[in-house]
């Protein structure tokens, strides 16, 4: 199979898990249960990005840029993508989200203010993927956008259902935060081919350590801090947590 190939089925097939995570909400009638499952899975996924931002794309994003200068850029760009997802969530909109969850406000910005941050994580996701140009690499991010994608769209559609957001606007959301992965990931395809070997190169590992910056963020300040608020099934929690790195380790032997 080709790289070509592989990038487009990884569209699809992230739209397919993107769907059917944000339709769970929708269709099934007992919530809790569903809930529990991609709360488990969701700290699987948290696992995934943070060794998939670590031991991946952190360290390949370093060995590309350290061909264009001494600079410890990738440790900064990671630190800005961070950062940006910081901003967005923390500082611009933090007031509008800590009401909505003290419930001062009837619909709020804070559902609206997640599906942001999310969309702007998997548009840097997807074109992170799409500029990649090793097969290794290239399934390594596919993993951890799509063991997370189902979660995150479960975990926005249910936040847009508590919120009080009609039906319709909600399957609208939906379907616009599932297709940022899959346009990121064309962006980045086209920058690839079109670009010359070394800029692409200089990109490619910009974009890998952007990707990394927000997948911490997502994976720590995002998932795991959520996950480990409540009691509720804490041990197996963490235990997915470090079973979702020692995946991630165990694959960098052979990528």
């Amino acid at each position: 199979m080709s790289l070509l190939s592989l990038k487009a089925l990884s569209a699809l097939g992230i739209i397919a898990v993107g769907l059917i995570g944000g339709s769970i909400p929708i269709l099934a009638r007992r919530l809790e249960n569903s809930r529990r499952m991609f709360s488990l899975g969701n700290a699987f996924a948290g696992g995934i990005f943070v060794g998939a931002g670590l031991i991946h794309l952190l360290p390949d994003g370093t060995s590309k840029l350290e061909t264009v200068t001494d600079y410890p850029l990738a440790g900064l760009l990671a630190a800005l993508g961070l950062a940006l997802l910081l901003l967005i969530d923390r500082v611009l909109f933090g007031h509008d989200a800590v009401s909505e969850k003290m419930g001062k406000s009837h619909v709020g910005a804070y559902p609206y203010l997640l599906a942001v941050i999310l969309s702007v994580h998997s548009i840097i996701a997807g074109t992170s993927l799409g500029l990649e140009t090793h097969f290794s690499t290239t399934i390594v991010i596919l993993l951890a956008i799509v063991f997370h994608k189902g979660s995150a769209s479960f975990a926005l559609m249910v936040n847009l259902h508590n919120a009080g957001v009609s039906s319709g606007q909600q399957k609208k959301i939906l379907g616009a935060f599932v297709l940022m992965t899959p346009l990121g990931l064309l962006l980045g395809t086209i920058a690839s081919a079109a670009l010359t070997a070394n800029t692409a190169i200089l990109i490619e590992g910009a974009f890998d350590a952007l990707a990394a910056g927000t997948f911490l963020y997502v994976a720590v300040l995002d998932i795991i801090n959520e996950e480990l608020s409540t009691e509720e099934d804490k041990v197996a929690k963490f235990t997915l947590i470090v079973v979702g790195i020692a995946f991630m380790a165990v694959l960098a032997i052979w990528t």
